[in-house]
């Protein structure tokens, strides 16, 4: 562990680069038994550990340098907590037992909660944004789906296949959602009205929705569930003569 090899990925996370390269890097095919190594890598690791610390607390790296420590160590007693000093001497210094990391913990103490607590509300946040954008990607599926349906200049040969039958009511739900206009004959734009026409349409819900003609001549009355299921099949028969099944 180096602080040349620490990076700052997110404000509450640190990930350690290069890990175990210099191990395979010098790698010795002549020890018979490698885990036995273990443990002495492990108390170098933790050693690192305490040099990073001081380095992090000095905010330089002149302080891990043996010449230097004693002085590093003062700095680190006059504006740091004890609690740290005593982590940086462990780490550091020899120890009559093998160091640990579970002796490491109480030296931290409550701090440890408190970068808990920020590590949970860091997942709460990332979870409400991925909610967030699974959310979209359902909508953007529907919006592409029903792309494909609408104006479609031909399919099976036949010309008027997009605004015929269930293509046409369709077609009038499209205009619903993105082309009304204000009793002023401005448009109406309101990306809550679309979202949620989308949601309902998606849900397939009972509720009814009044489809107007572009020359408001004709007002047909279906329910979302109807929608769907035409939806549904139109998209179904289009997949079906892509694949070349009909």
């Amino acid at each position: 562990m180096d602080p040349s090899k620490i990076l700052i990925t997110g404000k509450t996370r640190l990930r350690v680069n290069c890990v175990g390269v210099f191990d395979v890097l010098t790698f010795d095919n002549s020890q018979t038994n490698h885990l036995a190594l273990m443990p002495q890598y492990q108390q170098a690791d933790l050693v690192s550990l305490g040099k990073v610390v001081l380095a992090l607390a000095c905010n330089s790296l002149a302080g891990i340098q043996r010449e230097n420590l004693q002085k590093a160590m003062e700095l680190v007693s006059i504006n740091y907590s004890s609690d740290l000093k005593n982590l940086i001497l462990y780490l550091l210094t020899e120890q009559s037992r093998m160091r640990s990391v579970n002796d490491i913990m109480p030296m931290i103490g409550a701090r440890f909660y408190t970068q808990l607590d920020a590590s949970q509300m860091r997942n709460d946040v990332i979870e409400e944004d991925l909610a967030k954008e699974v959310q979209n990607g359902r909508l953007f599926r529907l919006l592409a789906k029903l792309g494909t349906i609408n104006e479609r200049p031909e399919f099976q040969k036949d010309p008027t296949w997009s605004e015929t039958g269930d293509r046409y009511l369709l077609k009038l739900f499209r205009d619903h959602l993105f082309h009304q206009v204000t009793e002023a004959g401005t448009p109406w734009i309101d990306l809550s009205h679309i979202v949620s026409c989308l949601n309902k349409l998606d849900a397939g819900v009972p509720e009814k929705i009044s489809l107007v003609s572009r020359d408001e001549k004709s007002v047909l009355v279906v329910t979302y569930s109807d929608l769907k299921r035409c939806f549904e099949s139109t998209f179904q028969e289009l997949q079906a003569a892509a694949s070349g099944s009909l």
